[in-house]
């Protein structure tokens, strides 16, 4: 079962606190942090695999893994919500999606109170300085994906690997593909994501998407 985890509620509050999302629970023992689900889930179920069998390539396609983890999900979210941070009822419709109308109305209420991003502000850094590097920082994702894409259509070899799947699902709200698997609000009017519009990149996360987005389960409310 799928549950999301609405910012301001208790559970959601202690993992912001004192760990990461996601979070699966599989076979009694609680997985935190992407990569690790990915190696959990890939010894349960090996295929089809997301680990490439020539060791060259899966050292690849590991080292393209940790680069997209580290240089591309915190950085989008940063300059998405320095971005945002005058238009709360879009964050506010943003993180409730899935919700209820009377839930959103209480975020909406919450994020307008004083002080309420103050934890958010200094956890991530929220901030033109920072904001700018991180504009730096997407840019040279996006560009590491046209640098390494292959004849095949794929960052490594020729299939999909946990590279593929990790560029794409990191920068997915720059492409906005049309397989996203909850109803997102439409895109945000964001200068600096559209920014990237123009970016070849973005066409090969939508072409990911198309290729290899199956049905997702219902998130639990």
């Amino acid at each position: 079962m799928r549950r999301s985890l609405l910012p301001t509620e208790p559970r959601a509050i202690l993992f912001s606190l004192r760990g990461t999302l996601p979070v699966l629970d599989l076979d009694g023992e609680r997985i935190v942090d992407s990569t690790r689900i990915v190696q959990s889930l890939e010894r349960r179920d090996p295929q089809p695999a997301l680990y490439p069998d020539d060791p060259d390539e899966r050292q690849r396609a590991l080292e393209l893994e940790d680069f997209f983890d580290e240089h591309a999900g915190h950085d989008l979210r940063r300059v998405a919500f320095y971005d945002l941070r005058d238009d709360p009822d879009y964050v506010s419709a943003f993180l409730t999606t899935g919700r209820s109308a009377a839930t959103r109305r209480i975020f909406r209420v919450l994020l307008a109170a004083p002080g309420s991003m103050a934890h958010a502000n200094r956890r991530y850094r929220l901030n033109a300085e920072d904001a700018a590097a991180s504009r730096i920082t997407l840019a040279a994702a996006l560009d590491r994906v046209t640098d390494e894409l292959q004849p095949s259509g794929y960052l490594v070899g020729e299939r999909f690997t946990v590279a593929d799947l990790t560029a794409a699902a990191l920068l997915f709200p720059l492409a906005w593909p049309a397989e996203l698997q909850y109803d997102y609000p439409d895109p945000p009017d964001s200068p600096s994501m559209k920014s990237f519009e123009a970016h070849p990149a973005l066409d090969w996360i939508r072409d990911i998407y198309r290729r290899h987005r199956g049905a997702s389960a219902e998130t639990a409310r």
